[in-house]
């Protein structure tokens, strides 16, 4: 019994922590107005993990469904262009590095949207230092390299890299092997969605890849002369639920 109040307190504690630092980052004088970015009120990731009470993965969580929420609002996000992106994802893996999905966002977002995929390669190389066992961090890092920094190199080597884990699907090797030949880049780009969709457990990862895969296959659909691919991109498109109209 003593523990449990112990713990509740030690709760209390961190909520009302968590008031104030929002109050104190967002300064006195602009306490009469709603913030207008998430960075007005995100905390310093120092300072909250220095001021935690050891509530760190409480509190990555907390600020991961922040996040999602900040990511989901659609509307919004094609006016700043995601421009608290790194900062939510500053936060929550020096928080916790551990919470693996937050990695993709930073190579589709940062990577992608923000056309900063060396930021993103360096958060991404973060969490593969504090994640040594789980052979998707190397396989979002090869990700990045190949869709948004351009590297097919560097991105065969972080795949070769996620395919030495024991658990690791045994296609990640053939695709580093892809990415090295000299292929259509397109074909090589449809091998990486095609593994982002079928692999990724994640709503939003999927629904993204989803959608790249069904407008790569729209593209070869109606550039390509052989009925044979035509026919192959439209069992594909079929199977994504997407249509030529999409």
């Amino acid at each position: 019994m003593r523990d449990q109040r112990s713990l509740f307190a030690r709760l209390i504690c961190c909520i009302i922590l968590m008031g104030a630092i929002h109050l104190a980052h967002l300064g006195w004088s602009r306490l009469d107005r709603q913030p207008q970015r998430a960075s007005e009120y995100l905390p310093s990731p120092v300072a909250m993990k220095m001021l935690s009470l050891g509530f760190d993965n409480l509190l990555a969580d907390f600020y991961w469904l922040g996040f999602v929420q900040y990511v989901g609002d659609t509307s919004a996000r094609q006016k700043d262009r995601y421009a608290d992106a790194e900062k939510y994802v500053d936060l929550i893996v020096t928080l916790d590095p551990k919470i693996v999905q937050v990695y993709y966002f930073a190579a589709f977002i940062i990577g992608s949207e923000q056309k900063q995929p060396h930021i993103a390669a360096q958060i991404i190389d973060r969490g593969i230092a504090a994640n040594q066992e789980n052979w998707y961090l190397p396989f979002i890092a090869g990700i990045n390299q190949y869709l948004y920094a351009h590297n097919d190199v560097l991105a065969a080597k972080y795949y070769r890299m996620a395919a030495r884990f024991p658990e690791a699907p045994k296609w990640l090797g053939r695709q580093a092997d892809v990415m090295e030949a000299k292929i259509p880049s397109v074909i090589k780009e449809v091998n990486v969605w095609d593994r982002i969709y079928y692999s990724s457990k994640d709503i939003l990862v999927k629904e993204r890849a989803r959608g790249k895969l069904a407008s790569l296959w729209l593209t070869i659909y109606k550039k390509s002369p052989a009925t044979q691919i035509k026919k192959r991109a439209l069992e594909q498109l079929n199977k994504l639920g997407a249509q030529i109209g999409d």
